[in-house]
């Protein structure tokens, strides 16, 4: 009975049914409503674009770049270090070092560094020999994009080059360059060495801070035209479940290897970015949360002027018996009520944008280089975006080209739970003040 009550005296305090006129704290639960849907909305959409940019992100540092777990021989032990046909053969044994189905597949890389020349400039590009099976797992197919040409590596001195490096160096597909590398000679110096490399392809992983400077070449080249003091040379381990308990594989793995190699996940390889990455996004989760306190405490500023504003009625209903536990109830639930409204509100809308937003953002880049185009007419010039140019939300040299859309129900839920507490917890203080209301005090003065 008590609740029922508490729950019809709420409603009637919120406007539903018989109203008793115009009410200004009523017009600030609206109010209320509308700050609480308007601060979820940029809450959940920084939530779902983080989560997204730090999977895309993630998965490209871990097939394309570092690999699931890292095979080295630092000690020198295996002398795979500058042999990459024993590395290769070692690779291939890889998978029997664990339960059969947790290993993937292993391949062998050299990775060194080498001034890349052409005939419109130089600059360091980061060298990468790798095993021709490499460029066809499907795990490195889905996140590359090719620009030009065909993603294999046919000849000897064929390279596929990254799209920036590409570009500062005006090559293109079928074009040489060179790459200046150091060997030694029969007294011990160092000599430089230039090897010429045609390109096959061009590609882009859709994060150029991954890929500016990549150059990637036949595995046995490298071996030949990187030297063993300034490269290395590392068999890369792809596991079915690498973001699952990896440290256990990891470890048996080891057991298993010959005596001098050294082992490293992806997280251990990575810990310094990724940790970057959830600061950041811890950061501005916790600025969004501020805001939606704000939001939350007009809530209580509302239910305070609601009561002022019933006092007469809390008054009668006391004097005809209704316990001061049902109206401070009743209070509580139009503060959960007005923001479960804000959420209902607030949340699809939110949700709507995330799905969206890739085409929000390129909805926006074209209206901005559109009016920039127009402002350029009326001064009588001309305005011609070459490729690349123009505005960029999203600049590859930064983020990434797409955002991989992650909508978390788990975390949407968490998002609204705290919502729903939050609003209830500030509205205990106008609602236990309501409850304490004195109806002789207050039926006097009126």
């Amino acid at each position: 009975m008590s609740i029922s009550f508490s729950v019809r005296l709420a409603l009637s305090f919120l406007g539903f049914g018989r109203t008793s006129g115009p009410s200004n704290a009523r017009k600030s639960l609206r109010g209320a409503v509308a700050g609480i849907a308007v601060c979820l909305i940029p809450l959940v959409v920084v939530m779902v674009v983080s989560d997204g940019m730090i999977e895309g992100i993630t998965g490209r540092l871990v097939n394309l770049s570092s690999s699931h777990i890292r095979l080295i021989d630092y000690s020198g032990t295996n002398g795979f270090n500058d042999d990459v046909h024993s590395a290769i053969s070692l690779a291939q044994e890889v998978p029997s070092w664990a339960d059969k189905g947790l290993i993937n597949s292993a391949y062998c890389e050299r990775q060194g560094i080498a001034l890349a020349v052409s005939s419109q400039g130089r600059m360091g590009a980061t060298v990468r020999g790798i095993e021709r099976d490499f460029l066809s797992s499907p795990s490195v197919t889905k996140l590359l994009t090719i620009h030009q040409g065909t993603l294999a590596l046919d000849g000897e001195n064929t390279a596929i080059l990254g799209h920036k490096i590409a570009s500062d160096l005006g090559l293109s597909v079928g074009q040489n360059f060179k790459l200046l590398t150091l060997r030694s000679n029969q007294q011990g110096k160092s000599i430089p060495r230039f090897t010429t490399f045609t390109v096959s392809a061009i590609v882009s992983s859709g994060y150029q801070e991954l890929d500016a400077l990549w150059i990637f070449i036949p595995l046995e080249t490298a071996g030949r035209v990187l030297p063993s003091v300034s490269s290395q040379t590392f068999i890369n381990v792809s596991v079915s479940n690498p973001f699952g308990h990896i440290d256990p594989l990891r470890n048996q793995i080891l057991r298993n290897s010959p005596e001098g190699i050294v082992a490293y996940t992806w997280k251990e390889l990575n810990r310094s970015q990724f940790h970057a990455f959830e600061t950041t996004r811890r950061l501005l989760l916790f600025i969004m949360f501020l805001i939606l306190f704000i939001a939350a405490v007009n809530i209580s500023s509302a239910l305070v002027m609601l009561v002022m504003e019933r006092r007469k009625e809390i008054a009668i209903l006391k004097s005809l018996g209704a316990h001061p536990s049902w109206i401070t109830f009743a209070f509580v639930l139009c503060g959960f009520f007005t923001a479960f409204t804000g959420i209902c509100i607030g949340m699809p809308i939110a949700i709507a944008l995330s799905v969206n937003i890739n085409t929000i953002f390129a909805t926006i880049e074209k209206f901005l280089n559109s009016g920039t185009a127009f402002f350029h007419a009326l001064k009588g010039g001309s305005y011609r975006l070459l490729d690349g140019e123009g505005v960029h939300l999203l600049d590859p040299a930064y983020y990434l080209e797409y955002i991989p859309v992650v909508i978390n129900f788990s975390e949407l839920w968490f998002v609204a739970s705290a919502t729903l507490f939050l609003s209830v917890a500030v509205s205990l203080f106008p609602s236990f003040k309501a409850g304490k209301e004195k109806p002789l005090d207050t039926l006097r003065k009126y």
